[in-house]
C-alpha cells in the first residue's frame, strides 16, 4: 500500500514538474512571482475611477469630428457597451451614463481647460498602471526615457484604445453594408446574410484587438519581444478577449445575490469586468515574455534575513546595503542566497584550514608521550584530507 502511494505521489510530482517547465507553467509562475492578481486589482481600481474621464474625452472628440454620422455614432456606443458592459445606454439596455452625459459642451474657458486637463490626467492614470503591470510580466524594470516620455507613452495607449473603439465601430458598419451588398448580389437568404455580417464583424474585431494587444506590449509598456512572440501573444489575447465579450458579464457574475452590493451592482460588475480584462492582458503578456522556469533554491532570498533586525535593506543600518538587492525597489535578489551560501562555505573552509594548521603545529611540537604524538598526527591527516576534498570540489567542472 505504501509503495503504491509513493508511486502515485512520484507520478504526480513528475507531472507537476513537467507542467512547470511548459510555456503555460512558466507563464503562470511569472504571473504569480510578480503578484499579477494584485496588479490586476490595481488596474481595475484605477480603471473604475478613470473610466468616466477616458470616455468623456474620447466621446467628446468623436462627437466634434464625426458625430453627425448617426449610424457610426450608434455603432460607437454599441462598441463601448461591448467593451464596458453596463456603462452606457445604447437603446437596448440601461446604463450608468447616457451618451449626452459624456460630451463636454462648454466653450473654451479657463474652467473647461482645467476640466479637460484633469480628465486627461485621470485617464492617463489607468494607462500608467497598465503599462507598469505589463512591464512587470516581461521583467522590465523601467523603459528608457524621462517623465515626459512616460506620459507620452501613456497618452499613446489612451489614443490606441480610443481609435480601437472607433475602428471597431466603423468596421461593424462596413461589415453590415458589405454583407447586405453581398447578400443582394448573390441572392442569399436573410439568415445566411446575417451570419456573413456577423462573421465579418468578428473578424474585424479580432484584427483590431490583435493590434491593441500588440500596442499595449510594445508601445505602452515599452517591451521589445521577438516579432513572432509579439504577434502570437497578441492574437491569443484577441481570441480570448473576443470570447469573453461574446459571453458578456455572465463570466464575472456581478453582485447578483449579494444584498449588501445590490444597490451598487452595476459598479461592482464594471469593477469585476475590468479586473478580468486586466488579468487576461497580464497573462497574455507573461505568455508572450516566454520566461525561463524559476530556479528553486534551497534558500529563498526573502527568508535569508527574516530573523534579523532589520530584515530589509535600509540606509539606517549600512551593513544591509551590502546585501544583493534591486537598487530601485530594495527587494533582496535571488543572488543574495548564493552570496550567503558562498560566505558560509568560505567560513567553513577557513575554519578547516585553521584546524589543519593547529594540528600540524601540535604534531611538530613532538609531545613526550607516544599516544599524544599519534593523536596529533591523526588530527593533522584528517584536517588535510578535508582541505584536499574541498579543493577537489572547487576544481570539479559544473
Amino acid at each position: 500500500m505504501k509503495a503504491w502511494v509513493a508511486t502515485v505521489v512520484e507520478r504526480v510530482q513528475a507531472v507537476v514538474a513537467w507542467f512547470n517547465r511548459t510555456r503555460v507553467g512558466r507563464m503562470n509562475a511569472r504571473y504569480g512571482a510578480v503578484n499579477g492578481a494584485l496588479l490586476a486589482g490595481g488596474i481595475a481600481y484605477a480603471g473604475l475611477f478613470s473610466t468616466f474621464a477616458v470616455l468623456t474625452l474620447a466621446f467628446t472628440v468623436f462627437m466634434r469630428l464625426l458625430g453627425d454620422n448617426v449610424e457610426l455614432r450608434d455603432a460607437v456606443v454599441d462598441a463601448i457597451d461591448r467593451a464596458l458592459p453596463g456603462i452606457i445606454e445604447n437603446g437596448g439596455n440601461d446604463g450608468l451614463l447616457t451618451p449626452d452625459q459624456l460630451i463636454l459642451d462648454s466653450g473654451l474657458t479657463v474652467t473647461s481647460v482645467v476640466a479637460v486637463v484633469t480628465l486627461l490626467l485621470s485617464g492617463l492614470a489607468v494607462m500608467g498602471s497598465l503599462g507598469m503591470a505589463v512591464r512587470a510580466m516581461f521583467g522590465v524594470v523601467a523603459p528608457a526615457g524621462n517623465a515626459v516620455v512616460a506620459k507620452l507613452r501613456d497618452l499613446s495607449g489612451f489614443v490606441v484604445l480610443a481609435l480601437a473603439v472607433l475602428v471597431t465601430a466603423a468596421l461593424t458598419v462596413a461589415a453590415g453594408t458589405a454583407g447586405a451588398w453581398v447578400t443582394a448580389q448573390l441572392g442569399l437568404e436573410a439568415g445566411v446574410g446575417a451570419l456573413l455580417v456577423r462573421g465579418l464583424g468578428l473578424l474585424g474585431a479580432f484584427v483590431v484587438d490583435t493590434l491593441v494587444f500588440a500596442a499595449i506590449m510594445r508601445l505602452l509598456a515599452g517591451a521589445r519581444p521577438p516579432t513572432r512572440d509579439l504577434w502570437a501573444g497578441a492574437m491569443m489575447g484577441a481570441a480570448i478577449g473576443g470570447l469573453v465579450r461574446l459571453l458578456g458579464t455572465s463570466v464575472v457574475g456581478g453582485a447578483r445575490g449579494n444584498p449588501l452590493l445590490a444597490s451598487f451592482a452595476a459598479l461592482v460588475t464594471l469593477l469585476l469586468w475590468i479586473n478580468l480584462v486586466a488579468r487576461i492582458t497580464l497573462y497574455v503578456a507573461a505568455w508572450t515574455a516566454n520566461p525561463p522556469a524559476p530556479e528553486h533554491s534551497s534558500v529563498r532570498p526573502e527568508e535569508l534575513h527574516a530573523r534579523q533586525r532589520p530584515n530589509y535593506v535600509t540606509v539606517s543600518v549600512p551593513a544591509t546595503l551590502t546585501w544583493d538587492h534591486d537598487p530601485r525597489t530594495g527587494a533582496v535578489l535571488p543572488s543574495e542566497a548564493t552570496r550567503v551560501e558562498r560566505e558560509d562555505t568560505e567560513r567553513e573552509r577557513t575554519l578547516q584550514r585553521r584546524e589543519l594548521q593547529a594540528a600540524l603545529d601540535a604534531a611538530l611540537e613532538r609531545p613526550d608521550s607516544w599516544w599524544s604524538r599519534r593523536r596529533a598526527l591523526r588530527a593533522a591527516r584528517r584536517a588535510a584530507r578535508d582541505v584536499r576534498a574541498d579543493r577537489a570540489e572547487d576544481q570539479r567542472p559544473d
